[in-house]
């Protein structure tokens, strides 16, 4: 079996990527790996097998590798993928893919100035567990015309000490250091991949505020897809309560799916003709719509009631990495394109935008793809 040679820089996030297409990915090969931190890129790779280090992504790209996974921080993630495509490197990029609406467009044309590379933006959410059995379930036309969609994405970072400062700086600047919502992936992505559609405006407005943080304490995101469906966001990272991240909700004309919002919750459905009109099903009853492509785990390795809204988003990310390297063999366009990640990414910089003008809609571009 082909497998795309591959290297992971920036190894925070990257060291849990790569430990799944270890362990569980055989269509990727991690012959490198490569941090500033020489020490932890060292430690890695000698505890992990991996036989290249390097320090600097320049030095990646000077190498054979066919593929990077590309995990530094947010701000720097607009240049290190432009320098990657122009490389000829295929790209798997962490969330978001940039923080301004002039560095998306730079992304766009280096994608169309290297039209053999693929790039991906590595939204791990779109491959959460209950939402990929609703996905097959859509397929299967249990759900009708799909037409609407929500999430809540909420934490709070104030019970942190010496909260905001406390904050590692790229962070605080992307959470905190505007209006709206740019790191909005996480919500909109796996709600775009569920209804087969993506953003055509965006709409904002906000509430609360918090001494020396520009952020609102929560802000609410109603966008219009391009088919004429419908998606409701919140977000906070200043909210107190307990913390939700992978809530969802699908509407179709035929039934509809609702997640959990805590630990006493459960990932429900609702399927008129197979339901009672006000009965809910337990979405894991209908896990043999799971595609094939998890039998990569072990039989025994998920216990599905474990899941209460803040677990297992990170369970689906060894199919999204399977995904993104097939997208390589077969020279075919990767289930998040180009294309969709920057819509995704564009829509929460805009956010910004329509917050600031009193929750007027704003038209995301299309950027050329």
């Amino acid at each position: 079996m082909k497998r795309v040679k591959t290297a992971v820089v920036g190894l925070r996030r990257g060291a849990t990527l790569a430990k799944f297409a270890l362990n569980y990915v055989k269509s990727i090969e991690i012959v490198a790996v490569c941090d500033l931190n020489r020490e932890l890129a060292d430690k890695f790779a000698l505890e992990n097998g991996i036989p290249a280090v390097y320090y600097e992504l320049d030095e990646v790209l000077k190498t054979d590798v066919e593929a990077v996974i590309l995990a530094t921080p947010i701000p720097d993630h607009a240049e290190h993928t432009i320098k990657t495509l122009n490389a000829g490197k295929h790209l798997l990029c962490e969330v978001i893919s940039a923080t301004s609406i002039e560095d998306c467009q730079r992304i766009a044309n280096a994608c169309k100035a290297n039209p053999s590379v693929r790039y991906m933006m590595e939204e791990n959410y779109c491959w959460y567990r209950p939402l990929t059995i609703v996905q097959n379930m859509i397929k299967a036309g249990l759900f009708g015309d799909m037409y609407y969609g929500e999430s809540d994405y909420l934490m709070d970072f104030q019970f942190r000490a010496g909260f905001p400062d406390s904050v590692q700086p790229w962070r605080r600047k992307t959470y905190f250091g505007r209006r709206g919502h740019p790191y909005i992936t996480h919500t909109l992505g796996p709600l775009c991949y569920t209804l087969g559609s993506d953003i055509k405006t965006v709409t904002c407005l906000g509430a609360g505020s918090h001494p020396g943080v520009p952020a609102d304490r929560t802000c609410v995101l109603l966008l219009q897809t391009h088919d004429g469906g419908m998606i409701r966001l919140r977000n906070s990272f200043m909210c107190t309560r307990p913390d939700l991240y992978t809530y969802y909700s699908v509407q179709g004309t035929k039934g509809c799916y609702q997640g959990s919002v805590g630990a006493t919750d459960t990932h429900k459905v609702h399927i008129r003709g197979l339901c009672g009109s006000q009965e809910w099903r337990d979405v894991y009853d209908f896990r043999g719509l799971l595609p094939k492509e998890w039998d990569m785990y072990p039989k025994d390795f998920f216990d599905d009631s474990e899941d209460n809204g803040t677990t297992k988003y990170d369970s689906g990310t060894p199919l999204l990495l399977d995904a993104f390297a097939k997208s390589i063999i077969s020279n075919t366009t990767p289930p998040v394109s180009a294309k969709r990640s920057l819509n995704w990414t564009a829509a929460g910089i805009l956010s910004e935008m329509s917050i600031n003008n009193s929750g007027q809609p704003v038209e995301i571009p299309d950027f050329g793809l």
